[in-house]
């Protein structure tokens, strides 16, 4: 009977592990909108795959821009508006933004004067990470209409309230930091019309207010729910 039970036991833990191990290795992709392009990510690789054939099979590894901090994929959209992928990070600070329109501007990974005075050098901006610099990963990404403007849960202040960070992607950086109340539900938030404006409103776990963020003058609505 004791041998019974430690085989079971043994038996049990087995799957266990099997499962996380599944689970842990679990691969992330997204499709474009017209269905020309896919991206999967396994692990700290990114592959982008033409599904008429017509380009080769491209691979990303994920790292910062000097090679360093390398990361797993934590989610991919299709920013279908800007012909787009936008791609975070489990443990990278950065938002990565790989266009698939061939007409895509290029891009500069030094200061934004350089190529304004046509300084620098330029990677094409078509299937290559156009990055945006992050204090933290941000999880649960949530676009506006336009998908111009994505807002996304960092890691709690020192407060212990939640903070969202805006990211408004044409200028590659943070625009907006917010402490709210709650348990921000990023998966029930949703972009909306208000007066006048574009909104993202994010529920509360908890029962409280709902937070709606005002996406082009980077504030919170007062009294919205």
């Amino acid at each position: 009977m004791t041998w019974w039970l430690g085989t079971a036991r043994a038996g049990l833990w087995l799957v266990w592990a099997v499962t996380l191990s599944a689970q842990a290795a679990q691969t992330l992709q997204a499709t474009s909108a017209d269905g020309r392009w896919r991206v999967v990510a396994e692990g700290t690789t990114i592959v982008i795959e033409d599904t008429v054939g017509a380009e080769r099979p491209r691979s990303l590894r994920v790292a910062a821009l000097d090679g360093s901090g390398t990361s797993e994929v934590a989610s991919i959209q299709d920013a279908a508006p800007r012909r787009s992928f936008v791609i975070a990070f489990r443990t990278l600070p950065e938002l990565w933004e790989l266009s698939y329109d061939p007409r895509a501007e290029p891009i500069y990974d030094g200061f934004v004067h350089d190529y304004r005075m046509g300084e620098g050098i330029a990677i094409p901006g078509f299937l290559n990470p156009r990055r945006t610099k992050l204090e933290s990963p941000l999880q649960g990404l949530v676009f506006d209409r336009s998908h111009a403007f994505v807002l996304g849960r960092a890691g709690a202040g020192a407060d212990g309230r939640a903070q969202l960070h805006l990211v408004q992607l044409d200028v590659r950086r943070v625009i907006a930091r917010f402490a709210v109340a709650g348990d921000p539900d990023m998966s029930a938030a949703r972009a909306l019309d208000g007066i006048g404006r574009s909104e993202i409103r994010v529920p509360d776990r908890t029962g409280g207010a709902a937070t709606v963020v005002d996406v082009r003058n980077a504030r919170i609505v007062p009294g919205a729910d």
